[in-house]
């Protein structure tokens, strides 16, 4: 058993487009539910269409949990655009990268993967029994 620490960070300067909400699930080694968490990070209301950052926006945005102690984890992603991108230019609007790493009690690596977010939809990303034995 052990604890996790969840992060979810991006280097995208324009990450203040998006609401990001992050949820898992601690699970026992038979998959029982010992433990759900989640955090948001709201920055504005679908469809706000704002012109830019909110003046209090902090560029080092990132969302962060640690579990009590289990055998994995289940975890859940929402990346939700209030604000579209303000050209219509495809090869401007490319995904951009999202990283989640999850950190056990001993300091170790379970994960640490980029996904590439669409910029126009966001994304729902799910990782299923991370730190799993079997």
């Amino acid at each position: 058993m052990s604890t996790f620490k969840v992060s979810v960070a991006s280097n995208f300067e324009e990450l203040w487009r998006y609401n990001i909400v992050l949820v898992c699930e601690l699970c026992s080694a038979r998959g029982e539910r010992i433990e759900y968490l989640s955090k948001e990070s709201y920055i504005a209301p679908v469809g706000s269409n704002l012109d830019a950052a909110p003046i209090d926006y902090s560029v080092d945005r990132a969302l962060t949990l640690t579990t009590k102690k289990g055998d994995y984890i289940n975890i859940l992603v929402y990346v939700v655009p209030h604000t579209l991108p303000t050209t219509n230019d495809v090869f401007k609007t490319k995904p951009f990268p999202l990283f989640v790493k999850v950190v056990d009690d001993k300091k170790e690596e379970v994960i640490n993967q980029a996904f590439k977010v669409n910029q126009w939809s966001g994304d729902n990303i799910a990782i299923n029994k991370v730190g799993a034995t079997e």
